[in-house]
This record gives structure tokens, sequence and C-alpha cells, in this order.
């Protein structure tokens, strides 16, 4: 039975790696030691606010469609999916110091988040599925935002309730 769950997790996230593989537009920015660094795309980025690292972040926008998970939620945008990698392009997946993702939102989203049903999410591939980041609203006229600090780099959407 065990051998069954393991196999199933593993064509899970073989699966959804194919599925973000192939999807969207990529922008790769430079993040410093001790600098504060907002990398954006579109109407999404992530901000490293005294960054603890030196290398590189690499954002991918991914489509709505045909995500993976159980419990998928109904997104208003396209997906952020976020990388870190240090100066010898090693991946760091787990991120300490204040890391933040970030959404624009406007109009309707808007009135969702006045409502209390918008929120921002992450993709959980050990437990194929999507979970709240607890997530704040920053007022800027023109460009609103909801936000979320994270603790690891992977796959984030801003959604309904």
């Amino acid at each position: 039975m065990n051998a069954k769950k393991l196999m199933l997790s593993a064509v899970l996230i073989i699966i959804a790696l194919a599925i973000l593989a192939g999807t969207g537009s990529t922008r790769v920015g430079t993040i410093s030691f001790g600098e504060t660094t907002d990398v954006s795309m579109g109407r999404a980025g992530v901000i490293f606010t005294g960054s603890q690292y030196d290398g590189s972040v690499k954002l991918t926008r991914v489509n709505r469609g045909n995500l993976p998970g159980t419990n998928t939620p109904k997104f208003t945008q396209h997906l952020l999916n976020t990388r870190l990698y240090n100066l010898d392009g090693e991946k760091i997946t787990n991120v300490v110091g204040p890391v933040y993702v970030y959404f624009k939102v406007r109009g309707a989203e808007t009135k969702l988040w006045d409502n209390g049903e918008l929120t921002i999410y992450y993709y959980n591939g050990v437990t194929n599925k999507w979970t709240v980041c607890p997530t704040t609203y920053i007022f800027k006229a023109g460009e609103s935002r909801v936000s979320c600090r994270i603790r690891s780099m992977g796959l984030f959407g801003v959604g309904e309730r």
C-alpha cells in the first residue's frame, strides 16, 4: 500500500513539473546581500527586503488552466512560479529573512478583498494541495497589491477563497 502511495506521489509531482516547465514567460533578476530588490513580471513579483542572498531569482508566469493540486482555487490572474539560485547556480528552496510575493489588484479583485474573499495561495507539492498564505492588502493609488511573506520558493497564485 505504501509503495502505491509513493508511486502516486511521484507521478503527481512529475506531472506538476511537466506542466510548469512548458508554460509562461520568464524574468530573471539579480539580488545582492543586504539590498532590497523587487523583481516583477506583469502584475506579480517578489521583494527581498534586506536580502540574505547573493544570486538570482527566476520568475515564470503560469497560465491558470490545467494546474496541479486536488483543491485548485479559482485564480484571478496568471500564477507566479518563483525560484532562487545562489552565485554558484545552486537552487535554494527555503528562504530566510523578509521575502514577499505580491500580486497587483484592481477592480473586481479589490471588491473581493473588501468582502474577505481574496487571498494568496501557494502549492504544496508534498500534500498536492493549495494552501492559503497569510495575505495583507497594501493600498497605493493605481497600484494596490496583496502580499504575503514566504518561507519557500514555489508556485503562488491570487484567487477567491
